[in-house]
């Protein structure tokens, strides 16, 4: 299956401004991260709030200029393409972003923020802008008739899929979820899996899907990579793949079992995570891992795969 997305040792350091009474410090939010998305795949990336998740689907987009590394849309290289170039090419991806509240002007109607994409990228529907609007509502399962709404006169179920609907405004081939269901409510966050699913199917989609929820991620998607402080520390070639990493381990078990005879006894971790602006030699999971040994703390362990299942780590479980 070819390869849509190509992401190869990406980066990003942030640097904080110093000052009279403090030095400047930085700190890698994503540090050399690697994957391949296959056209029609869903890749979930999970972590810990902080460990670089939302960073790097901005990196991938180049909604943040990366510091190093590479990004190849269909063959092509997109931190090579200067801007023009780069707005063009965004039309072929899109992101829907976590807060539905935010992500869309309040002081515009849902037929203005669905057809924004159109004005941006200078082009004009092959129908009329109502009946654009009306076909890319009934696509997210919303009633036509809420063209001439404004944001807070919707739900925020409602609003994601106006946010859904814009990406999609321009037909692109990958969508870059940034958590599209962490500020909704359970049953409505169930309704917008079950949504992108049918579009995935319907249009061929292909999707990176941003989250903090495990059980969500192995219900949704195809692989799985799991990063920590910025690095990805195993990548699962199938939602059914055991944790390798004492850290997916622990976030594996950590997931709600309904079935209280299938529920297992957590150890919770101990310590403390580190700051990401003086991360400790060796793997920044060594202080909270119960197997870390002397190496651990000295030599940071590099991913590597054996039969398409990779994990970052001295001791894999």
């Amino acid at each position: 299956m070819a390869n849509l997305l190509e992401v190869r040792d990406l980066s990003k350091r942030f640097t904080s401004p110093g000052g009279p009474f403090k030095k400047a410090r930085s700190m890698h939010a994503v540090n050399g991260v690697s994957f391949d998305l296959p056209k029609g795949r869903v890749i979930g990336v999970v972590g810990e709030s902080g460990c670089g998740k939302s960073t790097l689907a901005r990196l991938i987009l180049r909604l943040i200029e990366p510091s190093g590394g590479a990004v190849l849309f269909e063959g092509e290289d997109l931190l090579a393409k200067p801007p023009a170039q780069m707005r063009a090419l965004r039309a072929d991806m899109q992101m829907v972003f976590q807060d539905p509240y935010s992500a869309i002007d309040p002081r515009y109607t849902v037929a203005r923020a669905v057809i924004e994409p159109f004005e941006v990228q200078g082009r004009k529907p092959e129908a009329s802008v109502d009946e654009e609007v009306a076909t890319l509502l009934e696509m997210v399962g919303l009633n036509p008739g809420l063209a001439s709404s404004f944001p807070h006169q919707i739900s925020g179920g409602q609003k994601q899929r106006v946010g859904i609907a814009r990406a999609l405004a321009l037909r692109p081939s990958l969508l870059v979820l940034d958590e599209p269901t962490a500020s909704l409510d359970v049953s409505v966050q169930a309704q917008i899996i079950g949504l992108l699913e049918t579009l995935r199917d319907e249009l061929g989609l292909t999707y990176l899907f941003i989250s903090h929820d495990l059980s969500l991620v192995k219900y949704f998607c195809d692989e799985i990579l799991v990063m920590y402080l910025g690095r990805v520390v195993e990548a699962l070639p199938d939602t059914d793949a055991p944790a390798r990493h004492p850290y997916t381990k622990t976030l594996m078990d950590s997931t709600f079992e309904p079935d209280p005879k299938k529920r297992r006894l957590i150890a919770p971790l101990e310590g403390e995570v580190p700051s990401p602006f003086d991360l400790p030699p060796g793997c920044a999971f060594a202080e909270r891992c119960p197997h870390a040994t002397d190496i651990c703390r000295t030599d940071t362990p590099a991913l590597a795969a054996n039969g398409g299942h990779a994990v970052a780590c001295h001791h894999p479980i």
